[in-house]
């Protein structure tokens, strides 16, 4: 990896390290003029909807600390190990970089938002609004890193390494990934379920036990409900898992890589409608067709490379 990009991820790494670390020191600060319980969580309008004890103030910071772990574990494996990638030494080197910077923009997007969340709990007062269009910005720059990554990938691959061979590794990828976002939306779920309902006056009152604000409706509903988006994801998962085992055994490469594509589009997609509704955001209709807009263009590509095998089949 060039040393000026070593050199700016470390800056960005550890300016996000200290931005969570600060917000420690001033909840730490602030501790003994807090009461015993106070507000810890936050409605879909900012205000606070769960009073708790002070102890779960630190949440932010275990989950932030959590995330920290994971993203300095991936930036040894990104800067130190073998990608197993087979790409141009040029190809490698600008990847290493743009998947490190990719993380430094992750960290950030959840650093501010647990640092926002911190200050609010500190002092007492809503959710700063402001944190919202940096998180979308952050967000956005995110998405860009990502397809950088995919466009750097396919531009500098290796040509002669054997279609199989290549597949293969983004087979593996594709599963991995998938899987690994549907389990930690699971973990989502699991962490959220006995705070919802988010409402405090709900929260308090039995005869509103099970309830959970869903966005999409403006109301509250059968926290239940929220299931089905993980019931669905790992249904489709399977059925893709299955569908991609019997291709792979078919030798049929492109309905195989049809199948990892809508893997993975699921994985990454399900993962963002879950966390919107356990945050009590409602599921934008821009994702929506933008995961209807890549699904189809994986279909697209799969006939146009099915069509492209048939002719070459014919000409032979």
């Amino acid at each position: 990896m060039n040393k000026k990009v070593l050199i700016l991820h470390r800056i960005l790494f550890w300016a996000n390290v200290l931005m969570l670390a600060a917000t420690l020191v001033y909840y730490l600060i602030r501790w003994g003029s807090l009461g015993e319980n106070i507000g810890i969580h936050f409605g879909p309008d900012g205000s606070f909807d769960v009073i708790a004890s002070k102890v779960y103030g630190f949440y932010p910071h275990l989950i932030g600390g959590l995330i920290i772990g994971g993203i300095a574990a991936a930036d040894h494996f990104i800067i130190k190990k073998d990608m197993g990638l087979r790409i141009s030494e040029k190809g490698e080197r600008l990847l290493r970089a743009e998947a490190a910077l990719s993380l430094d923009v992750f960290l950030c997007l959840w650093c501010v938002y647990f640092a926002a969340w911190s200050w609010s709990v500190s002092t007492q007062r809503p959710m700063v609004k402001a944190v919202l269009p940096i998180i979308n910005v952050l967000g956005n720059v995110l998405l860009f890193g990502l397809t950088a990554q995919v466009v750097t990938w396919i531009k500098f691959r290796e040509k002669g390494v054997k279609k199989s061979e290549d597949t293969g590794a983004a087979h593996r990828m594709c599963r991995l990934v998938a899987w690994l976002m549907t389990a930690g939306s699971i973990g989502f779920m699991l962490e959220a379920w006995d705070r919802l309902p988010g409402d405090e006056k709900l929260y308090f009152d039995p005869a509103y036990d099970g309830l959970a604000y869903i966005a999409n409706f403006g109301e509250y509903m059968d926290k239940r409900l929220l299931v089905i988006p993980h019931a669905l994801c790992i249904v489709l998962l399977a059925i893709f898992e299955i569908l991609g085992r019997r291709a792979e055994k078919a030798e049929k490469r492109q309905l195989m890589s049809l199948f990892d594509k809508l893997k993975l589009l699921c994985g990454l997609f399900f993962f963002w409608w879950e966390l919107t509704l356990w945050t009590e955001q409602p599921i934008g209709i821009v994702s929506v067709g933008i995961f209807t807009v890549l699904c189809a263009a994986a279909l697209a590509v799969y006939i146009v490379q099915k069509r492209k095998v048939e002719k070459q089949s014919e000409n032979n």
